[in-house]
């Protein structure tokens, strides 16, 4: 079962890691799960759980969204992730209960609560203000496009707290109650500075009382806003079994097991306890002068929040088509990358080694054979070099090239051979490095298309710049249209070259003499079909040649 990408073990370590920055809460349980809208904090059972799966805002709303990171909707999940975080640990700090009142009246002291309580996390995190600010803006326009900008004063009491500062957007009263706005504003922005959680639940009581609706039920068109509702509100019940039985939704049995770190997470604590002081049993630091509970956060030594880390994209339409066409190719040319392995001798095993069907059919008691001895053939690397040039475009070569390139890196994904990755024309552009997500390598290179001039040298000297262990594999994909003194530029770096190179060459005879005098014999194909066949047979001669 294919993982998704915030179940991606580096994901949720730095989670977990931003958790403990914004909160200082090491003994909560952190889950990560699509089974809340957005999230919430069990302080009662010290277990916090965040939906990593927000949509981006509507398109006709996204421009008014502040702060918004660059990038496609991962990068704003990411970033309203983090800001879920933030907003959660803010609630063990400056909230001081661990249950709401039954009702409307749970969800209104909620909302209030939200905002008075993140005025004060930016307080002591003021790094986290256009975080919060992107978060409440994206939460804005999910409202307006529901709901609109009007209705009653209930609901004006969720908008105007996402959009009392944004420039356009702001609540506009249009129902029945419109007249009672100004006293229920009033009321409600004094409860965003109130000292205490009870001034939260008092104005929240004054707003039901002005408004006729102290004992009506909760309004399900605001659940999906409010957090924190797990242990007040008539799904409390359900949420508490829910963490009993471990079922998370799509996050379930990966969390460990409730009042347990979850595994990585153990080994997280003991090493930042050594680092930070001594655990107490409210979770915080310990502190000599005792008095007030530490802070973390900017102000205190602290450093700062933890860098996120780049999440996967998801597939586009051009590469979930290079995948169908060329998944076949990929996959023989991933078995020509694994390097045989040759051993010493072989033995008859029982349990472990090289099945053999003619031992199994005969009722042999040992069907395997054990491969023993023999040193280990050794590491693998690929470089990978595409002309994106302008001559290209001509003959179909830019679509062969893709193509080819798209099996390739697809072919050392599954190999698990590392990878890197550039395209040329008069630049350099880096395709794939050591850090990038598969998904994402390949994105990068099914959108590849025609630019420029053509320029080599500079690409092979970016590409064999940066040292990988094992052995290295170049393929060089182009119509060989370069200047002379490119050629004698590539001809020099190939001479210094200590790996194999594939040299590959898409259409245009006349250049071909000129590009094997600099790279020596090349593949020179105009049939995509056969591409794949020429390059796995390179690979199996110099594969022959090593173990010589």
């Amino acid at each position: 079962m294919q993982k998704l990408w915030w179940q991606d073990e580096g994901i949720r370590a730095w989670a977990w890691r931003a958790w403990r920055y914004y909160s200082w809460r090491p003994g909560y349980q952190l889950r990560l799960s699509v089974a809340e809208a957005t999230a919430y904090v069990d302080m009662k059972n010290k277990v916090v759980v965040c939906n990593p799966q927000r949509p981006l805002p509507p398109l006709k709303y996204l421009s008014g969204v502040r702060h918004l990171p660059a990038g496609a909707e991962r990068e704003f999940q990411l970033a309203y992730l983090e800001s879920l975080i933030a907003h959660e640990a803010g609630h063990t700090q400056f909230t001081d209960t661990d249950s709401l009142p039954p009702g409307l009246l749970g969800q209104l002291v909620n909302i209030i609560e939200d905002e008075r309580m993140e005025r004060l996390m930016v307080r002591d995190f003021p790094k986290l203000a256009p975080l919060l600010t992107m978060a409440n803006d994206a939460d804005a326009a999910h409202w307006i496009d529901r709901q609109g900008a009007g209705g009653d004063v209930i609901g004006g009491c969720l908008l105007w707290r996402f959009t009392w500062n944004h420039p356009v957007w702001a609540y506009k009263p249009d129902g029945p109650d419109a007249h009672l706005w100004p006293q229920v504003k009033e009321i409600l922005e004094a409860a965003w500075t109130a000292p205490h959680h009870d001034d939260v639940v008092l104005a929240a009581r004054r707003i039901l009382a002005l408004t006729g609706r102290d004992h009506e039920e909760r309004w399900p068109e605001l659940s999906d806003f409010c957090d924190g509702e797990a242990l007040a509100l008539d799904r409390g019940g359900e949420r508490n079994k829910a963490q009993q039985d471990g079922a998370e939704g799509d996050g379930a049995g990966q969390q460990g097991k409730r009042g347990r770190a979850a595994a990585g997470q153990q080994e997280q604590e003991d090493e930042e306890e050594e680092e930070s002081g001594t655990q107490t049993d409210d979770g915080a630091r310990g502190d000599e002068g005792g008095g007030a509970h530490p802070r973390f956060g900017p102000g205190s030594g602290g450093q700062d929040a933890p860098q996120r880390p780049t999440p996967e994209q998801p597939p586009t339409a051009q590469s979930e088509a290079l995948r169908e066409q060329t998944l076949g190719e990929a996959r023989r040319l991933a078995a020509a990358l694994r390097v045989p392995y040759d051993p010493d001798s072989v033995r008859p095993s029982r349990d472990r080694g090289r099945f053999r069907y003619d031992r199994f059919v005969g009722g042999s008691e040992r069907p395997f054979d054990q491969r023993v001895g023999g040193g280990s053939p050794g590491e693998t690397h690929l470089r990978l070099a595409v002309d994106i040039s302008a001559s290209m475009a001509s003959g179909g070569r830019m679509m062969q090239a893709r193509r080819m390139a798209f099996t390739v890196v697809h072919a050392a994904q599954m190999a698990g051979v590392a990878v890197l990755a550039v395209a040329f024309d008069e630049r350099v552009q880096t395709l794939i490095d050591p850090h990038t997500r598969p998904q994402s390598a390949l994105n990068a290179v099914a959108a590849l298309d025609v630019r420029g001039d053509t320029y080599l040298s500079p690409a092979l000297r970016a590409l064999w710049t940066p040292e990988l262990s094992g052995q290295s594999v170049t393929l060089i994909i182009t119509d060989g249209q370069l200047s002379a003194g490119d050629y004698a530029a590539c001809g020099a770096l190939k001479a210094a070259h200590s790996g194999a190179v594939v040299p590959i060459l898409l259409g245009a005879d006349a250049a071909r003499p000129a590009y094997e005098r600099a790279f020596g014999v090349c593949v020179h194909m105009d049939d995509p079909a056969q591409l794949t066949n020429h390059v796995i047979a390179f690979l199996r001669a110099w594969q022959a040649r090593m173990r010589r």
